[in-house]
């Protein structure tokens, strides 16, 4: 059997939309291919290919942000990955409403409900990506998103997943099933 794109993908997966910025030039785009690495240092990663605009751009700036859009938001995230950067000024043209980073110098998206910020750490080709390992600087985040025990707060945000190809869901109140700890 030959291993394909089709046969190997592990959705849905949680999207975040990556911001980078490089001289005056801010860009934004989906992404689906992220995680936390680790929590001592606290380390974030995503792996954009070479392809994408703003792969050079983290390189070039050594930070990057992931903003966390609620399903609300969905044709804005989808729209960051599907126009380039290099041809538009994508703040202008999906009428971004951003807010100056904390702890970087880019910009995060006002209606993120969590924003991560990172300073690049460590850059890792595998196969056609490059793993992006950014220290996590700072957390921005609204209020009453968490609930006190880290789990996100589904009476106050409807998180966006990616299926493949184009599809994204969420979650509802009768798919959160609750077991309890031994």
């Amino acid at each position: 059997m030959t291993i394909t794109q089709k046969s190997h993908q592990a959705y849905p997966k949680l999207v975040t939309v990556v911001g980078a910025k490089s001289g005056e030039k801010v860009n934004y785009m989906a992404a689906a291919w992220h995680t936390c690495l680790s929590h001592t240092p606290p380390l974030y990663g995503v792996a954009i290919s070479p392809k994408r605009f703003t792969h050079d751009m983290i390189i070039k700036s050594g930070e990057f942000n992931c903003n966390f859009l609620p399903f609300n938001k969905l044709e804005l995230i989808n729209a960051t990955g599907q126009i380039s950067g290099k041809d538009c000024n994508k703040i202008d043209v999906l009428n971004l409403q951003i807010e100056q980073g904390i702890h970087i110098n880019i910009p995060f998206i006002s209606d993120a409900y969590e924003v991560i910020e990172c300073k690049l750490k460590q850059t890792i080709k595998v196969g056609d990506h490059t793993l992006f390992v950014g220290e996590i600087v700072h957390v921005e985040e609204k209020d009453d998103i968490f609930r006190e025990n880290r789990i996100l707060n589904r009476q106050n945000i409807y998180p966006t997943l990616y299926l493949g190809s184009d599809t994204y869901i969420t979650i509802d109140k009768s798919s959160i099933v609750v077991l309890p700890r031994d």
